[in-house]
């Protein structure tokens, strides 16, 4: 009996650890997702792009500073104003950053599935998500839409691509069409993440808008790539003047603070929008309900966040914003049911009066 108990007990741990790796690796995205979900964000600005992918990894931040800065005695705050008024925050940097972009933000906020299963993969795979960043862009430089203009330079530097606003004051957000500005899409069972834009007039697959974003120096340009060891670097001294109701830090590269997180586990598969209403409005978000008292609930209320592999995640294809017809594969290779319509985002880019249309 003693025997036949240690053979057990070995044969178990062996099990588990054997089993750890192939759950571990269940986990991550493939690059067709990978790509899936980089799609609308890759071409951005370098010091844009940072910022977006370390606040995905924070999503409840991204809710709570996009219902603040739709309050509209704070939509109207720019420069020292605004700096000013996030000194009480205690969102991280990044999502500090991005309150000057208020059209990014709210597209975070919407399609937070989307956002949620970007931060999970920066999380478990930085690497591969700079890599592929990098695909996306040669992708666009071969079909000839990577091309430095009045709104930003482009520059390849020890192999990669950088991407830089024209003017370090002013930041102009690209809306683009990923089937334009990428070509053919490698991925017909993975179409690229797009929502389109009202009222955007798109001019070889891209709009910018007739104004950028001023930038308010307080909060940006803390931070920026380190492609070649597959990093983002940060001015510690900056960092803590601006997360000065947090953590204190001395290393120069960036880490994911698990703490500021919450509850929210990573890969949380139960995790969807009735608890992110939760959670914002009880103690686990001081004085939440306070601050959220005069905003809308949030879009699609009790939709499962979940990850791309499971079909869960929807994209649409690059024409007019409408829906894939298709989920992505499961991992048996067979097509999920079609996909619902996406809600287009309801604030526009500056300038953006005109009807869309394409030239």
């Amino acid at each position: 009996m003693k025997t036949f108990f240690g053979f057990s007990l070995v044969l178990l741990v062996f099990v588990m650890i054997g089993a750890a790796p192939v759950r571990a690796d269940d986990e991550k995205f493939s690059k067709q997702q990978l790509d899936q979900m980089l799609a609308p964000i890759a071409l951005y600005p370098d010091d844009l792009l940072s910022n977006v992918l370390m606040a995905s990894t924070y999503p409840l931040d991204v809710v709570e500073a996009q219902r603040w800065r739709s309050v509209p005695g704070n939509a109207s705050l720019q420069g020292d104003a605004l700096v000013d008024a996030l000194k009480s925050k205690d969102w991280d940097p990044s999502i500090k950053a991005l309150v000057q972009f208020p059209d990014v933000l709210k597209m975070m906020s919407d399609q937070l599935d989307w956002t949620q299963n970007l931060g999970n993969a920066f999380l478990a795979q930085q690497d591969q998500v700079m890599d592929q960043v990098q695909f996306l862009r040669s992708k666009a430089d071969s079909s000839g839409h990577l091309k430095s203009n009045s709104q930003q330079t482009v520059k390849q530097q020890d192999g990669a691509y950088v991407i830089r606003s024209a003017n370090p004051d002013t930041v102009y957000v690209p809306v683009y069409e990923p089937s334009v500005v990428y070509g053919t899409w490698w991925y017909p069972d993975y179409p690229p993440y797009y929502w389109g834009y009202p009222g955007a007039v798109f001019t070889d697959g891209f709009f910018w808008g007739a104004t950028g974003i001023a930038i308010a120096g307080g909060i940006w340009g803390w931070n920026h790539w380190d492609w070649h060891n597959r990093r983002i670097d940060i001015d510690a001294n900056r960092w803590n003047r601006i997360d000065v109701n947090r953590r204190n830090i001395s290393n120069n590269v960036w880490k994911h603070d698990p703490k500021h997180r919450g509850d929210l586990r990573r890969g949380d598969k139960n995790f969807n929008r009735a608890d992110i209403e939760r959670r914002l409005h009880d103690g686990n978000r001081p004085d939440a309900k306070k601050k959220f008292e005069h905003s809308a609930q949030l879009p699609n209320s009790a939709r499962n966040i979940s990850k791309a592999k499971t079909g869960a995640a929807r994209s649409a294809h690059a024409r007019g914003g409408s829906a894939a017809k298709k989920f992505e594969k499961r991992g048996g290779g067979r097509a999920t049911r079609p996909a619902t319509h996406f809600k287009k985002p309801a604030v526009q880019h500056r300038g953006a009066g005109r009807r869309g249309r394409r030239r």
